[in-house]
């Protein structure tokens, strides 16, 4: 229910004027992505990102340089791939951003294997989220923040 709650007030943010184009270019990079992986192999899909293109480049961040050296071998018929699909793209760039992914990985994986333990919110983040409901109008977001604050006060 929760995150149904947080969904509908991004939903809504994403709609007002100082937030409608990051939203917008958010979603582009997710769709982007989606694209993205179903173009190269599985294997090499869940060790990469793509950033954004500039200037006609393409940026690809690898976990490692064993997935940046297969995409270097693939990236010209990934090229055309994504030119076939309208993209503007005429070079790619692939960097190496150890850890990165792998940090994230692992920390899912250990939150999913770990059900029974519970996440505790640093004081300078009831601090953050405290504040940030005191500034909201009455609200269901409002609310759900509170109720969050209260039941993470003993932590």
């Amino acid at each position: 229910m929760t995150s149904y709650k947080v969904n509908s007030y991004l939903n809504l943010l994403g709609k007002t004027a100082e937030y409608e184009s990051l939203f917008s270019l958010a979603q582009q990079l997710y769709r982007d992505q989606l694209t993205f992986s179903k173009l190269i192999p599985a294997q090499l899909a869940q060790y990469c990102n793509i950033g954004r293109i500039s200037n006609g480049r393409l940026t690809i961040m690898a976990e490692n340089g064993a997935v940046a050296s297969k995409l270097k071998q693939i990236s010209p018929s990934l090229l055309l791939k994504l030119q076939k699909l309208g993209w503007e793209v005429t070079a790619i760039q692939i960097l190496v951003q150890a850890h990165f992914l792998s940090i994230n990985t692992e920390s899912s994986a250990n939150e999913r294997d770990s059900n029974n333990k519970k996440i505790i919110l640093s004081q300078t983040g009831k601090d953050c989220l405290n504040q940030l409901a005191t500034t909201l109008p009455d609200s269901e977001l409002k609310n759900t923040i509170q109720s969050f604050l209260k039941k993470h006060q003993g932590y």
